[in-house]
């Protein structure tokens, strides 16, 4: 446990020890508000993401709720800077993000519903009170990706999440096993997402690249410097931006692909270069969930991206030039196997994936019978009552199991 303490404290900065005194000062008005909600038998429900988003699971979830059942005491947390605000502003009960009112509903409320581990007004302090105490632990999680590998990081002794929520039958089978959740805890839902990927308005001359991060040039790297030029990541897909016989066809045919880096890559965005066919893009430019509705091909490497992007039943590749050292210093494999299980081909040399690509192009974006399968047996829940079930979960406490 030390340790653990000592590995979280190098993430701690000064403005994290004032929200200590925030919380001492907050936290019998909470306590007194949580009261006061059980007295009036009233039931207070909130919602977030990453700070400056609202374009995952809670958003879709957030908007089904305002939609059909805004009698129920739901509410968002955001910064009222991030660029998705006014799009979620509209359905109301909307909460700055980290504000006394933030901290007040974070502590008083039925349940708090995330996408993210951090989804609470500070981090590091809530871990603490979270995992090494055990204290306001009413969370649902409801992830931002499949889960498909051994991620020690979401154990429940490493957790504490109250509810965990699964969009696949294996995922959820793999979590219930091997991660040490209570029984019950997690549940095969679907996620509130994949109900607006049904809408699967493609674009035949737009495909997307999506690599997830590296740990060793991501977060961990706050205090180290980085030779990024000479990182095979930077080499591997500058190269392929780069290629020659790639670049050629999207010019011919008029097809725009855009390089979207992971969240904790996307301060490297200007090594890479844009040209009239390659756009280079983040969070801040595009709408994750747009750019792979209307995208006609999927080139990742690890990423559970490929499942949202599976799920419409659309093209994936798999670039796998550093599978070893990923493997090695990030994420062990869990019940996922590329080679077994994946929905498309994997490559480690350029040429090839060049190839395969153009070759998927010039298809019409075909889906070979093979990964079809897989993709419907991976599955077994398709369809766009994912929201629905997760709220009926929330308020009404039913069994998916």
């Amino acid at each position: 446990m030390i340790k653990k303490i000592k590995d979280s404290l190098k993430y701690i900065k000064i403005k994290d020890i004032a929200k200590i005194f925030i919380f001492i000062i907050i936290l019998i008005p909470s306590l007194i508000y949580k009261l006061y909600l059980k007295i009036i038998n009233k039931k207070l429900y909130l919602i977030c993401e990453d700070p400056n988003e609202a374009c995952d699971n809670g958003y879709h979830l957030f908007k089904y709720i305002r939609t059909y059942h805004k009698k129920d005491n739901f509410y968002y947390a955001i910064n009222p800077k991030a660029k998705d605000y006014k799009k979620v502003k509209k359905y109301g009960n909307i909460i700055k993000f980290g504000s006394l009112k933030h901290w007040i509903y974070y502590l008083s409320a039925t349940k708090n519903i995330s996408t993210h581990k951090y989804g609470n007004p500070n981090p590091p302090l809530f871990y603490v009170l979270h995992v090494y105490l055990n204290l306001f632990n009413n969370r649902i999680f409801l992830q931002h990706g499949i889960t498909k590998d051994d991620s020690k990081w979401m154990y429940y002794k490493n957790t504490k999440f109250n509810t965990v929520v699964c969009a696949a039958k294996d995922e959820y089978e793999y979590i219930k096993k091997n991660f040490g959740y209570p029984k019950g805890s997690v549940k095969y839902l679907g996620f509130p997402r994949f109900d607006n990927l049904k809408k699967n308005k493609t674009n035949n001359k737009q495909i997307v690249i999506m690599p997830t991060w590296r740990n060793w040039l991501g977060r961990d790297t706050n205090n180290k410097q980085i030779d990024f030029k000479n990182e095979m990541y930077y080499q591997k897909y500058n190269s392929l931006l780069n290629n020659t016989k790639l670049n050629n066809y999207l010019n011919k045919n008029n097809i725009i692909l855009y390089f979207f880096p992971h969240r904790n890559m996307q301060k490297y965005k200007n090594y890479f270069k844009q040209t009239k066919n390659i756009k280079i893009v983040t969070n801040q430019d595009i709408d994750i969930q747009d750019l792979i509705i209307k995208s006609a091909l999927m080139i990742t490497d690890y990423s559970s991206v490929a499942m949202d992007f599976a799920y419409m039943k659309k093209p994936v590749l798999y670039y796998q030039f550093d599978q070893k050292q990923y493997r090695k210093n990030q994420l062990q494999q869990g019940y996922f196997s590329y080679e077994k299980n994946g929905f498309g081909k994997i490559y480690k040399n350029e040429n090839n994936l060049v190839k395969e690509i153009i070759n998927i192009c010039e298809n019409n974006y075909k889906v070979e019978e093979k990964y079809l399968n897989r993709i419907e047996k991976f599955f077994e829940l398709n369809d766009n009552q994912n929201s629905k079930r997760v709220y009926e979960m929330i308020i009404k406490g039913e069994k998916h199991e």
